[in-house]
């Protein structure tokens, strides 16, 4: 499998995104794992394909090493990732939040 590229716009504008010192250490480490493979990782759970409904286009992908959460959509043709949106478990805009 060829190796993938992670868009330098994309990830800048997602990268500012995040608020938390730690999870902003953990993105070289985003960057590397998909650009291996951003389909699958070892770990189970790392990376998830997004279900319909979260707000993002279908083929979207979840990558999570807490407290990091990037969403990201890897084209295959271009070999190249795109980062939608990153921040930490509890301010990523996929989740579904409860109505209590």
């Amino acid at each position: 499998m060829e190796t993938f590229t992670v868009d330098k716009e994309s990830a800048k504008r997602a990268k500012a995104t995040i608020s938390d010192p730690l999870a902003e250490k953990k993105w070289p480490k985003f960057e590397m794992s998909v650009a291996d493979n951003p389909f699958y990782h070892p770990k189970h759970r790392r990376i998830v394909k997004l279900e319909k409904g979260t707000g993002f286009p279908p083929g979207t992908y979840r990558y999570s090493d807490n407290p990091l959460r990037v969403v990201y959509y890897p084209n295959k043709e271009t070999h190249t990732v795109y980062p939608l949106a990153a921040g930490t478990a509890t301010n990523i805009p996929y989740k579904k939040k409860s109505k209590k």
